[in-house]
């Protein structure tokens, strides 16, 4: 595995970047502090300063993560839930102008409210990850992050038909 900085890069050029946004195996990124700790089964704050650093060098990053997306959409409730953390993380850094690299967010939010429609049942459970890590109640934060984030900086419902 490259450095810190050539991690995303290296996930591209090996096509596992899946595996990177999931934090499967090495690709795991555990949370720096124990009191802020990310309530998912891989720290997505850290995995996006990497793909931002890759996204300076490397034009075709935001094409890749993209691809991530969608293909973390198509997969169990759990990366669907991950696909929407990202999306959350994303939105809010465009927002704030700290997005470096063009993605399709429309269209990926749009895609995502399809997936949540076909989960619902399961977010209203309990999601188990293959690192083992539990998220309880998964409805709660789509809920939240429809309406803090999605909603008011997209206008998209992503709770919508779900």
């Amino acid at each position: 595995m490259a450095g810190k900085d050539g991690r995303f890069r290296d996930a591209m050029t090996r096509g596992e970047v899946v595996p990177f946004l999931r934090g499967d195996g090495d690709y795991r990124k555990v949370p720096t502090s124990d009191f802020a700790g990310e309530d998912a089964p891989t720290d997505t704050w850290q995995a996006l300063r990497e793909i931002y650093e890759a996204a300076e060098m490397t034009p075709e990053t935001g094409k890749a993560l993209s691809d991530g997306i969608r293909a973390l959409l198509e997969g169990t409730a759990g990366d669907v839930y991950l696909a929407i953390l990202y999306l959350t993380r994303l939105v809010l850094a465009e927002q704030g102008n700290r997005l470096p690299l063009q993605l399709p967010l429309r269209e990926l939010l749009s895609a995502a409210r399809e997936k949540i429609g076909e989960h619902r049942e399961a977010f209203s459970g309990e999601l188990i990850f293959p690192n083992g890590f539990v998220k309880k109640e998964a409805m709660e934060d789509l809920q939240g992050w429809n309406e803090a984030v999605f909603l008011p900086f997209y206008k998209v419902d992503i709770l919508k038909n779900a």
